[in-house]
């Protein structure tokens, strides 16, 4: 999994200064941040304001204009940051390169879910909900699906070549089942119509979620007498 290509640039030194590729948000820039990151994810985009976003970092009403000179560009920066923030969660409990694929893969899928779930942002951004991904927000669509591949889908793939997963399954099938069953995964405690068992916590849940993926539903005593029996026709 690489490093978002792009989730410095709609961050934070003042747009007075330039338009260019900016710094490390300074504190007010965080703040900024971090207000709008709660609005946006309560109210939504088109419900939360410039003002309100001030009001909630404590700076003054025209600061946040310095920093990102519109309400798009600031949301843009909050999802960015979401996104950052999620790979450098995730990426923090790999092995990359020093383990097999399918155990990265496992971790990957499980604290992925985990971080999702508990940051607003990341939870509206995976759940596409149209309040705060908005239909035109292709950078940050793009980044997800390059991260996808970068990520998810090339293990996958070495998890394939190397002998540890299914390969009479296709690659495009695995990352929809993969993305499907992560995705649901982060959203089970908040959907009202889930079905998901309430004593369970979620990291419970989605461990039960990664054996099922990985080892599959037939019992493995079955599963041994259903090969033999194959191999014998």
């Amino acid at each position: 999994m690489s490093r978002p290509a792009t989730a410095k640039t709609l961050s934070a030194r003042p747009a007075s200064k330039t338009r260019g590729e900016p710094a490390e948000p300074t504190g007010s820039a965080e703040q900024i941040l971090n207000a709008a990151a709660e609005l946006f994810a309560t109210h939504g985009f088109s419900k939360t304001t410039m003002s309100e976003v001030a009001e909630r970092a404590c700076v003054s009403k025209g600061l946040p204009y310095l920093y990102f000179p519109s309400k798009r560009i600031l949301l843009e920066a909050v999802q960015l940051r979401a996104i950052e923030r999620w790979l450098h969660a995730t990426k923090a409990r790999l092995k990359l390169g020093r383990e097999p694929a399918r155990v990265s893969l496992m971790k990957a899928f499980k604290y992925s879910v985990l971080h999702s779930a508990s940051d607003p942002i990341c939870r509206a951004i995976m759940a596409q909900d149209p309040k705060v991904l908005l239909p035109d927000s292709d950078k940050v669509k793009e980044e997800i699906r390059r991260l996808n591949d970068e990520g998810f889908r090339a293990l996958l793939d070495q998890a394939q070549r190397d002998g540890d997963i299914r390969n009479d399954i296709g690659l495009d099938e695995l990352v929809l089942i993969w993305r499907v069953t992560h995705d649901t995964l982060i959203h089970v405690r908040t959907d009202a119509f889930s079905w998901a068992p309430r004593q369970d916590s979620l990291e419970t849940m989605v461990d039960t979620a990664v054996e099922i993926l990985f080892n599959g539903l037939t019992p493995r005593s079955h599963a041994k007498a259903r090969a033999k029996a194959a191999a014998s026709r």
